[in-house]
């Protein structure tokens, strides 16, 4: 039955109303209706008013904290979905509805959804956790099985990527949680290698101290770890890799790519011309 009881309690708050408005009703129903109808919306306002204290309670911290943003929008979500969930089922029970009736067609309901839609809600809290775990933020160039790209957002399902080429990538959360990920701007100094070909491979010695000279000149580059050039034949030629490191937030790694190439390029070739 949807009411516990449709006659007054003595021991109900509102008690004294219900008997007022029996004293007019024959029926004796309407009394017990209007005061369990009032108590329901007293404490649904309650508990909400409580709920909505609390998220700006929290959201105030996390913000004062630096807390991430996808952080704060999750745990803000979920804090209005707890509060109107408490506050209905709250204003439920006060009206007199029978919580073991209520909760056993809850359970029902959950292992159904749960089983139709186990891929969805595995996803969800594989976005749950990303986000407090934060291996990557918005921003973050990183790689997930074959998809490399700069994370665009992270939802509680999926999370997207743009691409290289200018193209979008939605992974499910499920495929970022349970893979390995590479994130290329967790760290501000980086490695890079460029190769330099050598036409004539005849005095590497040589052409190597001329390639470290050319790199000594860059700027851009790390003081430590140390620019080496390591070379490596292919077939009747040889290659000099040159491995540097710089600061990716202060320099873009093409323009100092195309500055070291040009440098050990012009360096390698005046001592060829000047047989050196």
């Amino acid at each position: 039955m949807m009411l516990a009881a449709l006659s007054c309690d003595p021991t109900f708050p509102f008690n004294g109303l219900c008997q007022l408005i029996n004293g007019h009703d024959p029926t004796g129903v309407a009394g017990a209706v209007v005061v369990h109808a009032i108590a329901s919306v007293g404490i649904f306002l309650v508990v909400y008013i409580a709920g909505r204290v609390i998220r700006r309670a929290a959201d105030a911290t996390m913000h004062r904290s630096g807390t991430d943003v996808q952080v704060r929008t999750l745990f803000h979500n979920v804090i209005t979905v707890a509060t109107y969930t408490a506050a209905v089922l709250s204003a439920i029970v006060v009206a007199g509805v029978n919580v073991a009736v209520m909760l056993t067609a809850a359970g029902v309901s959950t292992v159904a959804i749960g089983l139709a839609f186990q891929d969805i809600l595995r996803n969800i809290l594989a976005g749950i956790w990303l986000l407090l775990e934060r291996p990557f933020r918005l921003g973050d160039n990183i790689t997930v099985a074959d998809q490399s790209g700069t994370v665009q957002d992270i939802q509680l399902r999926t999370t997207t990527l743009r691409t290289g080429d200018g193209r979008l990538a939605v992974l499910p959360n499920l495929t970022a949680f349970s893979n390995p990920v590479i994130n290329a701007t967790t760290y501000s100094l980086r490695q890079f290698t460029v190769g330099v070909r050598l036409d004539d491979p005849a005095d590497l010695a040589s052409a190597i101290r001329a390639a470290r000279g050319a790199l000594s000149d860059v700027t851009a580059l790390a003081d430590r770890p140390e620019a080496s050039v390591r070379p490596q034949l292919d077939g009747e030629h040889a290659v000099l890799h040159c491995t540097y490191w710089i600061d990716q937030t202060e320099h873009n790694a093409d323009a100092v790519a195309a500055d070291v190439a040009q440098r050990v390029w012009t360096a390698v070739g005046q001592r060829r011309a000047s047989g050196t």
